[in-house]
């Protein structure tokens, strides 16, 4: 394994030719910055260009597993559609013509002496990680033929189950080089050996967990336990040459307003539940006796308004006889929430729910708001969500209406955005019935100038991951005390990241209250649901949640910002059964994909992979298990 990439992933895809607008000229003399010539090579920027070639693949990967497990916005209603042939374009890209290429020419400077045993251990785990992602995501990838580009310069596909292996070959290489390394300079630990090794064995615990081998994932060792362990890519505030903020900040933090819609089904799941917040009272207000609610919303999370057209607020204040807390404007029309649609900036508030949403948790449901002139029922979170959550539906493919400054974008973790310090309730007596008040529209910037961070392993994922090995060992009682763990960690983690928004009003931050108050009452959900799946109603939702729903929800919830493995628990798990259904029903939206297909660039450049016409075919580890949101 000692020059694994000498030759393998060395092919010329004609997806490269996206990156050239026109014909070169003398340029063609020059070598390319992303490809060095060995002669010309230097190994940092080699290792750096690796590094960020990486994380590209990351990100691309990341949109999958988010976009699938509900944890973001999902555009296009029909899934053959939306992860077909450009699912992993890019991460393909990044694996085949940038670090496999950079990682042999190292591999070359290299020597008998392993003078950069360093830069190939930490190469080696990477492409390793980028390897595994790719299989989960199409199944069957070039590996063994692409060793031998004289012979095979149209490599064909290798077994799945093989490249898996060949994949976890490459962590034992990445090992024994970080053993023998005196370690280095890099952009995610800073040159720490222990660190990356870490992140190998974390490699290998995810690589057990998805293969189904419980036992060795609940007992890898020596993996990211802490936060200072965790690994991830930390972005900067400048803006010009280079842009070094975070993406997510780049795209929402605009002089145009934001342009990432999120997800309604995450953003419900952590704004606690409406019926308690409806009827909340103005003593417990002013006491700040909140209904119980995930304390990391304000920090995913900035509103720029007070309400969602079609919705409810709650306002407080002197309104009719005494003092409480109202929601507001929904029960002041006769017609139930349909007085505050507005058509032009969200149009479902004009709409009729699908039928097949109607009588589920994504319909309308009536939440028995008690208050003195409305009805009580409210609009489901198929359209929108209450307390000026302003997000989308699963599969909603409607055009974009100028709500650039009103939908909800992106807070201070990971991206670096504002806090939220907008109040759940506001003030009765500064509002107009007939207008909406705006808390603060997003603008280039704001909050902690772009300084977040991607994830793409934490603590608390592995936290998570064991704990879900541990159920399926029929070991329940650990599973709990890893999933507390794990929801600690990540609760921990996002507060920290208050201090990146110097407008960040401290008085709005969580406290250790109402922490302590929601990790129990969701640990208290755990242990009084049932351990094996509890029964769907005729709509396909559970009667109850089963413990492996609420560890999926709470892991799902921690992996904001970085889930690529968020699709695979779907697969593998088959939970949470809670998740969103889709704007379409299943026979409109198709089924749920087990993979993707492959780039069309590939298909073009190389005649030996043939595309799929559908997404159906499962990788080696899947057994086909199903979710019935799906």
């Amino acid at each position: 394994m000692k020059r694994i990439f000498k030759y393998l992933m060395m092919m010329v895809l004609a997806s490269a030719t996206m990156f050239y607008s026109c014909e070169t000229t003398e340029l063609e003399d020059l070598a390319s910055p992303n490809s060095l010539s060995p002669d010309l090579a230097d190994a940092d920027l080699l290792l750096n260009n690796i590094q960020i070639a990486f994380l590209g693949a990351m990100q691309d990967m990341q949109y999958n597993g988010a976009a699938l497990a509900r944890i973001s916005y999902m555009g296009g209603r029909v899934y053959y559609n939306n992860f077909g042939s450009g699912t992993v374009s890019s991460a393909w890209y990044q694996l085949y013509a940038s670090m496999g290429p950079d990682i042999a020419a190292i591999e070359g400077l290299n020597g008998e002496d392993n003078l950069l045993a360093f830069h190939l251990g930490i190469s080696y785990a990477m492409a390793a990680h980028v390897t595994m992602g790719l299989v989960d995501s199409v199944g069957d990838i070039p590996f063994a033929e692409a060793n031998d580009p004289v012979n095979f310069p149209s490599p064909s596909v290798s077994d799945d189950a093989d490249v898996y292996a060949g994949a976890l070959a490459m962590l034992d290489s990445a090992t024994d080089m970080l053993t023998i390394s005196g370690g280095g300079d890099d952009m995610f630990y800073g040159g720490d050996t222990s660190k990356w090794i870490k992140y190998v064995n974390t490699l290998k615990l995810r690589a057990n967990l998805t293969m189904g081998n419980w036992s060795a994932a609940a007992s890898q060792t020596n993996v990211i336990e802490s936060s200072a362990d965790d690994m991830q890519f930390n972005y900067g505030t400048q803006e010009l040459q280079p842009d070094t903020r975070h993406p997510w900040y780049q795209s929402d933090y605009t002089t145009s307003g934001a342009n990432i819609y999120q997800s309604s089904w995450l953003m419900d799941l952590m704004d606690g539940d409406q019926a308690e917040w409806a009827n909340l009272s103005y003593a417990d207000h002013v006491a700040g006796n909140h209904p119980i609610n995930d304390p990391r919303r304000r920090y995913y999370f900035y509103r720029q308004t007070y309400n969602t057209p079609g919705q409810q607020t709650m306002l407080s204040g002197d309104f009719g006889a005494g003092s409480d807390v109202y929601m507001w404007p929904c029960q002041l029309s006769a017609g139930g929430c349909d007085g505050t649609a507005n058509g032009e900036t969200l149009q479902c508030s004009l709409q009729d729910q699908p039928f097949h949403l109607e009588f589920t948790q994504d319909g309308n449901v009536d939440w028995g708001v008690i208050d003195p002139n409305g009805s009580g029922v409210v609009d489901g979170r198929w359209c929108s969500n209450f307390m000026g959550y302003w997000g989308r539906h699963h599969g909603n493919d409607e055009g974009t209406p100028p709500d650039n400054f009103t939908r909800t974008a992106v807070g201070v973790y990971p991206a670096g955005g504002s806090y939220d310090n907008m109040p759940d309730v506001g003030d009765y007596n500064f509002v107009s019935l007939t207008s909406t008040f705006n808390a603060g529209q997003v603008w280039q910037g704001n909050g902690g100038g772009g300084q977040g961070i991607w994830p793409i392993y934490l603590s608390s994922y592995v936290k998570f991951m064991k704990a879900e090995a541990n159920m399926w060992l029929n070991d329940p009682a650990t599973a709990a005390v890893l999933m507390e763990a794990g929801m600690n960690e990540s609760i921990t983690k996002v507060m920290s990241m208050g201090s990146v928004d110097p407008e960040a009003d401290a008085s709005m931050f969580p406290t250790a209250t109402m922490v302590s108050d929601y990790v129990a009452d969701v640990m208290a959900q755990f242990a009084a649901a049932a351990t094996a799946d509890t029964s769907l109603d005729g709509l396909g939702w559970p009667v109850n949640k089963s413990q492996l729903d609420i560890l999926a929800e709470q892991y799902f919830i921690a992996m904001f910002g970085g889930a690529n493995d968020g699709w695979n628990f779907i697969r593998r798990t088959g939970h949470p059964r809670t998740l969103a259904r889709g704007l379409m029903d299943n026979n409109e939206s198709g089924p749920f994909p087990r993979t993707g297909t492959y780039p069309s660039s590939e298909i073009s450049a190389n005649p030996n992979i043939l595309q799929r016409q559908d997404n159906l075919t499962p990788v080696f580890w899947d057994n086909g298990v199903t979710n019935p949101a799906n």
